[in-house]
């Protein structure tokens, strides 16, 4: 099973920032028990999103060396819902990063109203610590995908 809690990567300024976004489905199964008649995101899936979107981030500015792995989300707050039909926009900056460590400030919105704020540190590990060396392909391939990069489709400068 995979947990993609975020469709694509808008916008990447490597070693500061980044925008994901996230169009939430009624199909998502988690809407057929959170909560029947009354649909909303939970607030851990939007929790997921900017972690991934900081993890590509992270990635990127790693040169692709290291994977980030969550250790701890400081000051969360949920200030509304997320429902289907609408798009959750994640913006995430980088506060610090190192070898080591890193950490982020988020921000996620929907239209102008804001959804959910945190902050969330993450260890960065050497990717074959995290990842089997026979999936790192498949891992640059979703990464790739998040941000638009898809094979064929390379511009050229001329």
């Amino acid at each position: 099973m995979r947990h993609f809690h975020l469709d694509r990567i808008e916008s990447l300024e490597v070693g500061q920032r980044a925008v994901g976004l996230r169009a939430v489905a009624l199909s998502d199964d988690v809407f057929t028990e959170h909560f029947p008649g009354n649909p909303v995101l939970p607030g851990v899936y939007m929790l997921e999103g900017i972690a991934q979107t900081a993890g590509v981030l992270l990635f990127e500015t790693s040169a692709h060396a290291r994977i980030a792995v969550m250790v701890s989300v400081d000051r969360a707050r949920f200030t509304s819902f997320a429902r289907p039909g609408e798009v959750v926009r994640f913006a995430v900056e980088l506060d610090s990063f190192d070898e080591r460590a890193a950490r982020v400030r988020a921000v996620a919105t929907v239209g102008e109203r804001q959804v959910a704020v945190a902050a969330l540190t993450f260890s960065m590990q050497p990717r074959e610590h995290v990842i089997p060396p026979l999936y790192f392909p498949y891992w640059e391939r979703c990464v790739d995908t998040w941000l638009g990069r898809y094979p064929g489709t390379e511009q050229s400068d001329a």
